[in-house]
């Protein structure tokens, strides 16, 4: 059913839509609520994307209303639903089940409905028990499910082709489904973290804080909330924070965390104990997070990879914002063009990267969901965001042909963490790009300059036989999500690791003289790509230096600033915080005396035959 869905959605983007890549339509609700009644779902208030098959069909939609919840209003009635379609449909009803494929508890039927939001208000109210639900509809029609909003799991059940699937990884937002619950007068108080920011990698000894997404599922707003925060197994901090959550609704909380001096991947727990100066009867829920302590500072390279295809109209736009952040941030930016139904398809890659790509051209950097862009407009913000993200660790590429025939790749990788662990989770996966691919003709929605201007692409016919194609994956190994065992559960600070890997030349390769290597550390646990480097494959492993295995990174000890590399550095100047160098020295050793220094943050910049790099430390 997937590449139903992907199918129709694609073609939806192409002929309903010219530049935005993923809002079908926006349909502001007018629909007032009755003093009491809470909205439960997981939707926005607009619709904001619409789906269908490509041709009229019969379709259902459902959101699950876990037990917790159900239980917290339990005699307390579902009175209405309200659903949010993106198109006009008939043969409309609404019901509520206690299993996707169960019979059904509530049913009404509605008939023909209208493109926006409808409410129905049930004619035998629904009595909740402390029991999960699905509260969905059914319709006929063509793109009509609405969509909007951030994934949930329990927002994203569709219904077709005799089965349920679940949507929540297409990064359409969740289904238009509201269930409207009547507490009949009564204060119940529930909240809990429903997510967690993404947590900076930090310094030893230094302080942080990390944002806390609170769902207050409570009958009134909620102006305080007592958090309990938890590092491992030490003991939990308990810390009270004003705010202003609307019922059913989300707001953000910074919560402080105190400096932890020991580098290492730590845990962090959340929980909710008190709403509003009271019991929280969902205090049992917890949500968990990484938080990454490291003392050196590593070299960072940053993954994009886009969604593109020569059936895809718009994804010329694709091509000019890749090649234009190669040209900006060439030493770190690392392009790579995911094909989809064409020649230069690579399915296995095609089929991971859908988990991201709601329609086309799309991108993801470094493969964080909150930073899925359009490859033009949205990718050097992205970027930006990322580099500026301190590495866990440093990771350094080399390698060349076997043979003369040049008929398969060794590659080595170096990875040196900035912590010590003993159940580190972090795989290595490495990409083939091949450039300057021809003989494969580009459709072009920008011919003739009726849709704008786009890097010359306004100047060039509708189909382009002579295009040229850069960074086109060839080849991900041995799969999208890393190399079993490439990485050992067990990494010790500053200890460089290596990894060897051959790769076989597929026969999809044009030009042996234009391919590139790309390895990604990937955390196995969220799948993040962490770090990666790019080389260009060129030469024979047996007439060169081959794997090189230097890794340069800095730290301070007995007071000395030593810098960690296999070949003496030619420069090293330091630099406090506000700017000011404290120390210039030209050196053939990679150690200078920096007791006279005070406590604080500095910037090392180290030049040496690989070029300068800076680096933050802290004495």
């Amino acid at each position: 059913m997937k590449n139903h869905l992907l199918l129709f959605l694609i073609c939806l983007f192409v002929i309903g839509n010219v530049n935005a890549q993923t809002i079908a339509s926006q349909v502001e609700t007018d629909i007032q609520l009755r003093a009491g009644e809470l909205p439960f779902g997981y939707c926005g208030e607009t619709i904001e994307t619409g789906v269908g098959v490509g041709a009229t069909a019969t379709l259902s939609g459902a959101i699950r209303i876990p037990a917790s919840i159900t239980g917290l209003y339990a005699g307390r009635r579902i009175t209405k639903i309200r659903i949010g379609i993106d198109d006009n449909a008939t043969n409309v009803s609404v019901w509520i089940r206690n299993s996707l494929n169960g019979t059904n508890l509530v049913s009404q039927t509605v008939g023909n409905a209208s493109k926006g939001w409808t409410e129905v208000t049930l004619s035998s109210p629904y009595t909740l028990t402390a029991n999960d639900i699905y509260v969905g509809y059914t319709a006929t029609g063509n793109y009509f499910v609405g969509f909007s909003g951030s994934d949930s799991y329990d927002g994203c059940w569709l219904y077709y082709d005799n089965a349920w699937d679940n949507l929540a990884d297409y990064g359409w937002g969740s289904l238009c489904i509201q269930a409207l619950i009547d507490p009949q007068g009564a204060t119940i108080l529930g909240a809990e973290v429903e997510s967690i920011g993404r947590a900076p990698v930090i310094a030893p000894n230094t302080s942080f804080t990390v944002n806390s997404f609170i769902k207050n599922y409570s009958s009134v707003a909620v102006t305080s909330v007592k958090i309990s925060s938890q590092l491992n197994s030490q003991p939990p901090v308990e810390q009270t924070f004003s705010t202003s959550i609307e019922s059913m609704k989300t707001g953000k909380v910074e919560i402080p965390i105190s400096a932890i001096a020991q580098t290492g991947i730590y845990q962090l727990s959340l929980k909710v104990l008190e709403v509003n100066g009271q019991s929280n009867a969902l205090a049992n829920n917890t949500k968990n997070a990484e938080i990454k302590v490291i003392a050196q500072s590593f070299p960072r390279k940053v993954i994009m990879e886009e969604g593109t295809g020569t059936w895809c109209g718009w994804c010329p736009r694709g091509t000019v914002g890749m090649a234009l952040m190669k040209s900006k941030y060439p030493d770190t930016f690392i392009g790579i063009a995911v094909h989809n139904g064409d020649p230069m398809t690579v399915t296995a890659y095609d089929n991971y990267m859908g988990k991201f790509f709601s329609g086309y051209p799309e991108a993801v950097v470094n493969r964080t969901t909150e930073l899925v862009v359009d490859p033009y407009y949205g990718s050097e913000q992205a970027y930006l965001s990322e580099i500026a993200q301190s590495p866990i660790a440093g990771v350094k590429l080399t390698g060349a042909f076997t043979d003369a025939n040049r008929t398969a790749i060794a590659l080595k990788t170096v990875t040196t963490f900035g912590f010590s662990a003993n159940n580190a989770n972090y795989r290595l996966a490495y990409v083939l790009l091949e450039n300057g691919v021809t003989g494969y003709a580009q459709v072009n929605y920008y011919a003739g300059g009726g849709n704008g201007e786009m890097g010359g692409y306004e100047s060039r016919p509708s189909s382009i036989t002579n295009m040229v194609y850069d960074d086109v994956a060839r080849g991900i190994y041995s799969e999208p999500t890393g190399i079993s065992g490439s990485i050992p559960t067990v990494v010790t600070e500053m200890t460089p690791l290596e990894h060897n890997y051959t790769i076989t030349l597929p026969s999809s390769i044009k030009d042996k003289s234009k391919l590139e290597a790309v390895v990604m550390l990937i955390n196995a646990n969220t799948e993040v790509i962490e770090n990666a480097d790019k080389i260009v494959v060129s030469g024979i492993v047996d007439n060169l230096p081959f794997a090189k295995s230097d890794v340069i990174s800095v730290t301070i000890h007995d007071g000395q600033l030593v810098v960690h590399a296999d070949d003496p550095v030619q420069r090293i100047d330091v630099y406090n915080i506000t700017g000011q160098m404290v120390i210039s020295q030209k050196t053939d050793v990679n150690r200078i005396p920096v007791t006279h220094l005070n406590k604080g943050v500095y910037i090392v910049k180290v030049v040496s035959s690989q070029g300068e790099q800076t680096f933050k430390v802290i004495k």
